[in-house]
């Protein structure tokens, strides 16, 4: 199995390596036909003291394939019997075995003394060299790793795959589970590999040695591995994604962790105790099953803290602000509101096509659109009525490029026919007409349902309101301006100045003067220097009859970057010439 698809060949890769005129090549030159010419090697991608991986065509089907090899080049008959019983065993296991995460073999032959497994070609990266690539968030006392979306994404993914071979009969365990061991491709999909490792277990007998220290927990040291062993190997592989942490260098014992958040602070708490609960040395106090610690990864509330990234000098810097809610209208920013995190109801996420879910919704996060649509097809595949499958779907329609809004809305009505109470699905049906159809009345009975369901989105009120601005119903859209201002302490600094401001323009338009005076006031709380809010708010002085007030604060605004105004200057001295000065 390759363990990078775009690993540069070694520079006498194309040259056959012999040990004697009468010697065989050691390795395959491109182009060497095999199996009564099924298979054409086309490179060699990876190598070691046993044998080879090459990416070859299957000629049969025109596909890329990988075709591994063992040599069969033994001092003695016992080393030879016992590679080529490991080999086969290698084969066996794999052709019995039916897991997305699991490559599956397509053949296996011998020819001129040598052993062949024939497997499908994975094109993607270890997560060794994922962390290489990605590993740019930054923590403390230069740990830097991935974002825990994506470490939530792999672990899910590898946990159900440590279920599907601990169920077998005997369990079988994995035993070297490491970041070289696991390959991610383009689409988030993990596959284990280098699987000629793992062995059935057999209660009570010491079995070979094989492991990488500081991934292995302290039974498996003794010669006793056991299911178990394999969750520790999986809690310190993904300390390792998110910190660099070498686990070799662990002090003062072999077994002792740091904790995550000691060296990113940006990791949630319940995600930390998840992966620090697999590193326990204890087995007792380890998840006591792979299927247990899948189901707390599903359970996990979503991410909502966006952590520092490195910037192209290497420092920390804020990847986003906030949890990624849309800001549109007013003076802020406008950015899609498909940036909303998906928040399924854990309930739907149990069943088959929860890993399929689970990589659809990571994804998504990472705006990886088609990738995610091509996760979520395989999760319909599984459960069709499943609602959160076309909800996502939904979302997928809605953020490709260009959207594709019918396909949204078809979607999302679905959804909402497995589950009509779902107020979020009634939220982005909303989103679609007023962000993508540009049709705020028709979003109004999305939104307003949406809030029946749950009173408390601060998103839904706000949008409500912006739908009631856009089509002139002034009163309404007060109301879910305020209703959404008391739920806005959590949200970001922007959303709050335009709400604010929105709020106190339309106080303006209805005369509700000391509702305006208030807005106004807020916005200069957090923004001092907002000339145009300072202006507006000396007029509302003025309506209200508080000439002092209103001279002072129009004095501020002349004196900086809206002074040449003509209407400013107008209030100013109109004012002045009021008060006598």
């Amino acid at each position: 199995m390759p363990e990078n698809a775009h690993t540069p060949l070694p520079s006498s890769a194309n040259l056959p390596e012999t040990e004697g005129n009468s010697s065989p090549p050691r390795r395959l030159a491109p182009g060497t036909l095999l199996s009564g010419g099924r298979y054409k090697l086309d490179k060699l991608i990876a190598s070691g003291g046993m044998g080879a991986v090459y990416r070859s065509i299957d000629t049969r089907f025109n596909r890329p394939c990988a075709v591994k090899e063992m040599l069969d080049e033994f001092h003695n008959e016992s080393e030879r019997t016992q590679a080529v019983e490991w080999f086969s065993r290698e084969a066996t296991l794999l052709l019995e075995l039916n897991h997305p995460c699991i490559p599956r073999v397509r053949d296996f032959f011998a020819e001129s003394g040598r052993h062949y497994l024939v497997m499908d070609f994975i094109d993607g990266h270890t997560l060794a060299e994922a962390l290489d690539l990605e590993g740019n968030v930054v923590g403390i006392n230069g740990a830097r790793g991935v974002t825990e979306a994506r470490a939530r994404s792999w672990m899910r993914q590898v946990s159900s795959v440590l279920s599907y071979l601990h169920s077998q009969s005997p369990p079988i365990i994995f035993r070297d589970l490491k970041p070289s061991n696991i390959m991610v491709t383009g689409r988030d999909e993990i596959k284990l590999i280098d699987f000629g490792i793992a062995r059935t277990f057999q209660s009570q007998r010491q079995a070979t040695v094989i492991m990488t220290l500081g991934y292995a927990p302290p039974e498996q040291l003794h010669g006793m591995p056991e299911p178990r062993s394999d969750i520790y190997a999986l809690g310190a592989t993904m300390h390792r994604l998110l910190t660099r942490h070498d686990p070799a260098n662990n002090k003062p014992g072999p077994f002792d962790f740091p904790s995550l958040r000691m060296l990113r602070p940006d990791i949630s708490p319940a995600f930390d105790q998840i992966v620090m609960k697999c590193l326990a040395p204890q087995l007792h106090l380890r998840w006591s099953n792979a299927a247990e610690l899948e189901r707390a990864l599903i359970n996990l509330p979503p991410v909502t803290v966006a952590p520092p990234l490195l910037n192209a000098m290497g420092q920390g810097k804020d990847a986003a602000s906030g949890s990624g809610q849309a800001i549109s209208g007013g003076s802020g920013a406008n950015l899609s509101p498909y940036a909303t995190p998906v928040r399924p109801s854990s309930s739907s996420m149990t069943g088959p096509a929860a890993t399929h879910i689970t990589t659809a919704l990571g994804h998504l996060s990472a705006s990886r659109v088609e990738a995610a649509h091509d996760a979520v097809k395989w999760a319909h595949s599984l459960e069709p009525q499943n609602a959160i499958v076309h909800k996502i779907f939904g979302q997928v329609f809605a953020r490709r490029t260009p959207p594709q809004p019918d396909l949204a809305l078809q979607a999302y009505n679905r959804s909402l026919q497995i589950n009509p109470a779902d107020p979020e699905i009634h939220k982005l049906i909303g989103d679609v007409w007023f962000y993508l159809r540009q049709s705020p009345q028709q979003a109004i009975p999305a939104y307003s349902q949406s809030l029946r369901l749950n009173a408390q989105d601060f998103e839904a009120h706000d949008r409500l309101g912006q739908c009631f601005e856009k089509t002139q119903q002034i009163e309404p859209a007060i109301r879910e301006y305020q209703e959404a201002l008391k739920l806005a302490p959590a949200q970001p600094e922007i959303l709050r100045l335009r709400l604010y401001f929105s709020l106190g323009q339309l106080a303006m338009r209805t005369n509700q003067w000391s509702l305006a005076e208030h807005a106004f006031v807020q916005v200069l709380i957090l923004n001092a220097a907002d000339s145009q809010a300072r202006f507006l708010l000396s007029q509302v002085y003025e309506r209200e009859g508080k000439l002092d007030d209103a001279l002072r604060e129009c004095g501020y605004v002349i004196n900086g970057p809206m002074g040449n105004t003509p209407a400013v200057q107008q209030l100013f001295y109109s004012l002045k010439n009021r008060l006598g000065r």
